[in-house]
């Protein structure tokens, strides 16, 4: 079984191997190259910390300070595509609208809690 990948080498890749897991480099011409893990800070993806909801989308903030909460709204359920359409985004775990780090809140106050 070989795995498509959605995007063109070159791309780290872990093997898991009798000795452990390692991390080789794909190249274009489809030889591999050992190499070291991808460098990352970021908890997985939908990880939760303190009931916020962590985005990877967007780079942490310079400075090392932590990155700011998304708001959360109460957003109809007729009004939802206004809220997409200003920038919301739909978080199914909490079943809930937020909106992201680095969007402007100001167009979404009629919504906030």
């Amino acid at each position: 079984m070989t795995a498509d990948f959605p995007f063109d080498p070159p791309y780290k890749l872990a093997i898991e191997s009798p000795a452990g897991k390692r991390w080789v480099e794909v190249q274009p011409d489809g030889s591999r190259i050992d190499t070291t893990p991808p460098a990352t800070t970021l908890p997985p993806e939908g990880t939760r910390v303190d009931n916020t909801r962590v985005d990877n989308t967007r780079s942490a903030p310079r400075g090392g300070a932590p990155a700011k909460a998304q708001v959360f709204l109460k957003v109809p359920f007729a009004e939802k595509d206004e809220a997409k359409r200003l920038g919301a985004r739909w978080d199914a775990a909490s079943k809930k609208w937020y909106v992201p780090n680095g969007v402007d809140a100001a167009p979404f106050s009629r919504w906030t809690a």
